[in-house]
């Protein structure tokens, strides 16, 4: 879908419907609808007074103009009590709005932008409208009976006058950067195994780079090998396809600016390895990757938006598969940093290859680091599909994750990483075990992964319950919902 941001009066949009959204109390901001009304005959006002229509969030009723003004359709939209509006509400009302007008078979609509519209609001409403709409059909050959292909073509945005167009238009423009890069993750994180390999991941990388002015290194097996990643190696010797290990930079011209290191989980099919997964819901498991996903998506719109501040996305991508060669309960490896490892659980995979990640990162001195992994089926046991879970080593990084995430509504709640907790994960046979004594799953992981993350401020996000399988929102899909490009990117935005 084109948005376009447009100085125009309402009554002359040429368009399949001009959207109008009413508060409650509107007699505080009536002004536009006496305008409309005053066009449609008193139309307006009628509905209002049969209280055909309630300006609660998300209502919606249809007007027909009848020629009345140049688009065939009025649409009010409610948006609840003026005073209790928050950024929220505006990304859900919008995100309903697209999805009603698009299911009404139109191809264009028209946004009313009122003069008191904040810009917060106004990329949330570019935000929620690509983000409301996105289909995965790229393996669909044929549509059913009932499956009409109807698209919304074109969003515009009409201002009153000159005076604030310009910041109407970065608001969109980065609203649109934004569920860019996050319709880049669900991508990513909905296609199989079989069309995204650990190959293929760092390719996608790669063009995400070249299109942003990032560089991009990325290590094949034999790199691996050389530089000592064996954790990672180790989860990948089960597979036929080759691990890959993918850094992507961005620095801002100039000196002196902090570095944040963004790290991303990259399992792009887990089976549980030796250790192995039931066979239902098997499949949601090419959702392994979507922390990968989310730092590929977010890196592309920190290309777009250049903030002042270096961020280093890192990318540990491979297959864990059962076979002959698979490591197996019991085996010892050593990480990137020199730590070992015994492996009791296979299906505990992706903290081994964090670890490597984790460790990769210290060099860079960095001022903070997230990681995002769909690390455990324990978090959705606690946060259900709602929030991540985090924990982390330094009180104020994990505040500015816990700012970045109110804001976008992508929401974290943090789990105590004490000390006591590393008593489960102590290994007798090496310096740690990857997986904890059968409690506190969650924190075990964390603790794990603490173990590794050393030397810099560092929070990680378990996201198993937020990547994919999210309900109730307008704007997330059933499937990967690129969960974390938002919130990482306002991280960065607001460093």
């Amino acid at each position: 879908m084109n948005i376009h941001v447009e100085i125009g009066d309402f009554r002359q949009a040429e368009t399949d419907a001009v959207v109008i959204y009413v508060f409650e109390d509107s007699d505080i901001h009536n002004e536009l609808l006496r305008t409309a009304d005053a066009a449609l005959g008193g139309r307006i006002q009628a509905v209002l007074d049969l209280g055909d229509f309630k300006a609660k969030l998300k209502n919606i009723s249809v007007l027909y103009t009848n020629g009345a003004i140049a688009s065939p359709r009025i649409l009010l939209v409610g948006l609840g009590s003026f005073d209790e509006l928050t950024v929220e509400k505006v990304r859900q009302a919008v995100g309903h709005t697209a999805c009603h007008v698009r299911d009404m078979g139109l191809k264009t609509v028209a946004f009313h932008v009122p003069t008191e519209a904040q810009d917060e609001w106004i990329q949330a409403a570019a935000e929620a409208s690509l983000l409301s709409l996105y289909q995965f059909k790229v393996h669909k050959t044929e549509s059913g009976d009932d499956d009409e292909d109807k698209t919304l073509e074109s969003l515009t945005f009409l201002v009153e006058s000159g005076f604030g167009k310009s910041a109407v238009e970065r608001a969109v423009a980065r609203g649109q950067a934004i569920a860019n890069g996050t319709t880049l993750a669900r991508d990513l994180s909905n296609q199989p195994g079989n069309h995204l390999t650990p190959t293929r991941l760092a390719e996608k990388a790669q063009e995400v780079a070249e299109a942003t002015g990032l560089t991009c290194d990325v290590f094949d097996k034999a790199t691996l090998e050389e530089k000592g990643f064996r954790t990672l190696l180790a989860v990948a010797q089960g597979s036929v396809e080759e691990p890959r290990f993918v850094i992507l930079d961005y620095t801002p011209e100039g000196e002196g600016q902090d570095t944040v290191v963004l790290v991303g989980k990259g399992i792009t099919f887990d089976t549980g390895g030796i250790s192995i997964k039931p066979s239902s819901k098997m499949g949601d498991m090419k959702h392994d990757m979507s922390g990968a996903a989310a730092v590929i998506g977010a890196m592309q719109a920190i290309g777009q938006l250049k903030p002042n501040v270096r961020v280093i996305g890192i990318i540990a991508t491979t297959e864990n598969m059962p076979s002959g060669t698979a490591i197996k309960p019991g085996d010892v490896v050593t990480s990137y940093g020199g730590k070992t490892i015994e492996i009791l659980n296979t299906d505990a995979e992706g903290r081994l290859i964090l670890a490597d990640a984790l460790g990769w990162t210290a060099q860079y001195n960095p001022n903070g680091v997230v990681d995002l992994a769909t690390l455990t089926g324990a978090v959705i046991t606690c946060l259900g599909h709602v929030a991540a879970g985090a924990m982390g080593t330094n009180s104020d990084l994990m505040e500015k994750v816990k700012a970045a995430a109110e804001k976008t509504h992508e929401r974290v709640w943090e789990f105590p990483l004490w000390d006591d907790y590393d008593e489960g994960i102590k290994s007798k046979v090496a310096d740690v075990q990857n997986i904890g004594d059968g409690t506190a799953g969650t924190i075990a992981g964390g603790a794990f992964l603490k173990k590794f993350a050393e030397g810099y401020p560092w929070v990680h996000l378990d996201i198993a319950g937020t990547a994919w399988g999210m309900k109730g929102s307008t704007y997330i899909p059933e499937g990967a919902t690129g969960w974390g490009v938002r919130l990482l990117v306002q991280l960065v935005e607001d460093w």
